[in-house]
């Protein structure tokens, strides 16, 4: 289907095409989200979980990558918390379920829902010593996880660090904190994980092929968040599609596809422009709803700027997605949004949503348009590539 700028009944290009590719930008995402997920790497880490062993948990194939060391939370003795914290230089966290950090009355330090969740430290109340020793901690993280403690059992200060996972995990939030819950699910266990950062000897943050060297050694199976994201796509998704129509607006004609979250039954929309199934490069915004910028065209954010200009890129392009994600109940009305928290990004790593309509559009190459090209964690797990950035013009 064709895609053409139409203005008072006339056909114009134009005057400005914002397609200027970002070549380092570019050469950035190559990098990182090349390689192919692999469900066997997820399967394998999966049954070492199951068996109470460890397993390096990497954010991505990159080599600037971190990583975990984590094992599921029902396994963690007092001997496995001491390889944690000597790992780690003593931070251990604990992966909840959101479910889990309600009933616990622990509440994440984050207002943003795409950033991790950290929330305050625990101990055990009962514990004997200061909450300090591996020992310690051990009875904590059994107590955190066993559905007969409730919020009373602890204090909110300690050495245990509960992360809180989104309820949908990976599928929604391409983060290892989502990664590790799902694992240990995956593995049959509680869905809980007990992790620690992966540290090089000299106390600094080990990264890309010192991780692999590190599970290598030690005999750890190495998983990334895509493979446990592809594992999970092989019989679960989040998103379905529920309508479409043609759409004529002042920036060319597109057709609105709707979409519908299963378990939650939000709704979202995507506009396509001209044929983007298979095709390579395809220029893509991930927009998430702002309320104040995009209805009532609020000057305190670029959010409505941002929007209409994504429009006429993708129409002078020709081809294009526009995937516009509803808030819906998670959380309060968006009135504005700071550049800062350009979604066009951020959306797709941090957001699983966005990613699987993308896919259900059949789409495998994308450009993405941000003026904040970032590192995206976890999208070559639904199958797409991200070839480079394209700013948003003025």
């Amino acid at each position: 289907m064709a895609c053409v700028f139409q203005r008072d009944g006339a056909a114009h290009r134009l005057p400005r095409r914002v397609a200027t590719l970002v070549a380092a930008a570019a050469d950035h995402s190559r990098g990182q989200l090349m390689s192919t997920p692999d469900v066997a790497s997820a399967r394998a880490a999966a049954e070492a979980l199951q068996n109470g062993g460890f397993v390096v948990l990497a954010e991505s194939n990159d080599d600037g990558a971190e990583g975990n060391l984590m094992l599921a939370a029902q396994f963690a003795t007092p001997a496995a918390v001491n390889v944690l914290a000597a790992n780690a230089n003593g931070l251990v966290r604990l992966c909840l379920t959101d479910e889990r950090c309600q009933t616990l009355g622990l509440s994440a330090h984050a207002v943003d829902e795409r950033e991790w969740q950290p929330t305050a430290p625990i101990s055990l109340r009962e514990v004997a010593g200061t909450g300090a020793s591996a020992e310690d901690r051990a009875r904590t993280i059994q107590g955190a996880i066993d559905p007969s403690r409730q919020r009373d059992d602890f204090a909110q200060s300690g050495y245990v660090f509960p992360l809180r996972a989104r309820p949908e995990g990976v599928l929604r939030r391409a983060g290892r904190t989502e990664a590790a819950v799902d694992l240990a699910r995956l593995a049959g266990c509680l869905p809980a994980a007990a992790m620690s950062l992966v540290m090089n000897e000299d106390g600094s943050v080990a990264h890309g092929q010192e991780l692999a060297a590190f599970a290598s050694t030690h005999g750890y199976p190495l998983v990334t968040v895509a493979d446990v994201i592809a594992l999970r796509r092989l019989s679960e998704k989040l998103v379905e599609r529920v309508t479409s129509a043609r759409l004529p607006t002042d920036h060319g004609e597109f057709v609105a596809v709707g979409f519908r979250e299963t378990l939650t039954g939000a709704h979202h929309i995507a506009l396509v422009c001209g044929e983007v199934e298979g095709g390579d490069d395809v220029l893509v915004r991930v927009h998430a709803e702002c309320m104040g910028g995009d209805v009532f065209h609020s000057v305190a954010c670029t959010c409505a700027r941002d929007l209409q200009h994504s429009l006429d890129a993708i129409a002078a392009e020709g081809r294009g997605v526009v995937v516009y994600l509803v808030a819906g109940d998670r959380g309060p009305v968006r009135l504005t949004r700071h550049e800062e928290a350009d979604a066009g990004a951020a959306q797709m790593a941090e957001y699983g949503i966005g990613a699987q309509i993308l896919a259900e559009l059949g789409l495998t190459s994308i450009r993405l348009l941000s003026n904040h090209p970032r590192t995206l964690t976890g999208l070559d797990g639904f199958g797409l590539r991200v070839t480079g950035f394209v700013p948003i013009g003025d």
